[in-house]
């Protein structure tokens, strides 16, 4: 034993250690790839052949802030990364709910503290006034607790009394994930009395749960601590107690499969990385999209104090930066993640990062910027994150809080040219739809889409010249030829995108 998609919109409110982001796919004929409709993100290369004058670019979400919106104060108590937000419109409360880990300890000296479950409403997402609730019936095994991964089956399910599933981590007298369910999000019943579903070490403490709607199944992100020995981007061979994670599966949120490695350092990461879980999962299409939150205990940030960097060493945390790095007050950021199998995880590295903490100095998220979750709202996504303000280990119960960002749904990485112009051709398609839209900005410049024979032959009524100019910004800007797309319907085509000053999101076939 071991160690939610956008359900039309969202159920959800994980990525590769082999690989550093999509392998590009071999130029030539190959069995066409079946184009059901639906939306197609275009993270990866996973539908592409060739690119030409065409750059891959992280979409970093916009800071509509300047202050976090859940703090360590008394009316919030925050002092943990790990959160989920999701959007219930019912009227019987608040649309917006939070589950995250507060410190009940009345003294709010760093370095003491109990840790327990809280939960917070808002009416729009970006205020939570609290006080916070208590969730008590969460009983604790010993002071210290990590995680509030919540997934809501929604109110369909079969099990009504559980309806919504948690899992968390204790570090008591059993330590381990445990997992939780309820009715109505507020009452809990612990599974098997609050025991671990997963076997671990104490120090294995951080537990984020999802639902795969393709393959009915939910999964989860286990941390897996050990001492690694890997040669880093700057060539460097490093033996380092690291945080490296794994994913196991579930068809009942109790029982769970083997854990599978999918996240250990390699050459493609620079210095001592390692993570601190994926959450926030969003289904689109065929792909599962996470956020990998990265540490980099041997980093500080411009103008951090003697005593965050003293307080981040010694004992475990100098093992982890041993090797020969520099030790840090410790960093962090988040990269995209994704799955289109629900098992092997592709990820972003330092090089192509989301959300990076401010560079500012006496900003409140300055050491760290980690996504915890995600909730679509109308045509944005609102990403909560944790922010640290000078390291890892520096007044935990004091400068930990909670922020939030904004995108546009599936905004992500753009596929984008320059007043030159590129060209994006896909492997063969069978398409199974009879239209197409894009998620584009083309203001300023333009997109046009040619279907061509998986030889790459133009069709007649699909040349580029039979496209109307797409010329603006649109999250399902409609594609119009001579000719209408259900005509190609089950016939092995290829899409050719031809860009100038513009940026591809994603296409959607209808």
């Amino acid at each position: 034993m071991i160690r939610r998609a956008w359900l039309l919109v969202t159920m959800l409110s994980l990525f590769a250690a082999h690989s550093g982001g999509a392998e590009p796919a071999k130029p030539g004929i190959s069995a066409p790839r079946l184009l059901e409709k639906g939306v197609h993100l275009l993270l990866d290369d996973h539908f592409i052949a060739r690119s030409e004058g065409v750059e891959r670019k992280v979409q970093s979400p916009k800071r509509i802030l300047s202050e976090p919106i859940v703090t360590g104060h008394a009316g919030h108590q925050n002092w943990q990364p790990f959160l989920t937000v999701q959007h219930d419109p019912r009227p019987a409360r608040k649309p917006f709910r939070m589950w995250y880990n507060v410190d009940v300890n009345a003294d709010p000296k760093d370095g003491e503290w109990f840790g327990a479950t809280g939960y917070l409403e808002s009416s729009n997402g970006i205020d939570w006034p609290g006080p916070y609730q208590r969730l008590d019936s969460l009983k604790d095994d010993g002071g210290t607790r990590f995680g509030a991964s919540v997934v809501d089956a929604g109110p369909q399910h079969s099990q009504a009394a559980e309806r919504y599933k948690m899992m968390y981590f204790d570090a008591g007298r059993f330590p381990g994930p445990r997992v939780a369910f309820s009715a109505d999000g507020l009452q809990w019943t612990r599974h098997d009395e609050g025991k671990p579903v997963v076997q671990v070490h104490n120090g294995e403490d951080i537990w984020e749960a999802g639902f795969d709607p393709i393959r009915q199944r939910y999964f989860l992100i286990g941390k897996m601590e050990g001492t690694h020995t890997w040669t880093n981007a700057e060539g460097k061979q490093v033996t380092a107690m690291v945080r490296r994670y794994g994913t196991s599966f579930s068809q009942d949120f109790k029982t769970w499969s083997e854990l599978k490695m999918i996240f250990s350092p390699d050459d493609k990461d620079s210095g001592i990385t390692q993570w601190y879980g994926a959450a926030g999962f969003q289904v689109r299409g065929d792909l599962i999209v996470g956020f990998l939150r990265v540490l980099h205990d041997d980093l500080s940030p411009e103008g951090v104090p003697h005593e965050a960097v003293a307080s981040n060493v010694g004992g475990k945390a100098e093992r982890r930066a041993s090797g020969g790095a520099v030790k840090g007050s410790g960093t962090g950021y988040t990269v995209l993640t994704w799955t289109r199998d629900g098992e092997t995880w592709q990820r972003d590295r330092h090089t192509d990062p989301f959300l990076e903490p401010d560079a500012k100095p006496d900003t409140w998220d300055h050491a760290m910027a980690w996504v915890g979750s995600s909730v679509p709202v109308g045509d944005d996504v609102y990403l909560y994150y944790s922010g640290y303000r000078w390291g890892h280990k520096y007044r935990r119960s004091v400068d930990r809080q909670l922020g939030v960002v904004k995108t546009l749904r599936d905004r992500f990485v753009a596929r984008q040219a320059g007043e030159l112009g590129g060209t994006i051709t896909t492997l063969p398609l069978t398409v199974k739809a009879d239209a197409l839209a894009l998620n584009v900005d083309a203001q300023g410049g333009e997109v046009r889409v040619q279907v061509t024979t998986a030889k790459g032959e133009p069709i007649t009524g699909f040349h580029f010249a039979d496209c109307q100019p797409i010329m603006t910004d649109s999250l399902t800007a409609p594609v119009k030829w001579k000719q209408p797309l259900a005509t190609l319907r089950d016939q092995s085509v290829r899409l050719e995108f031809s860009l100038k000053k513009a940026r591809l999101f994603a296409f959607e076939t209808q």
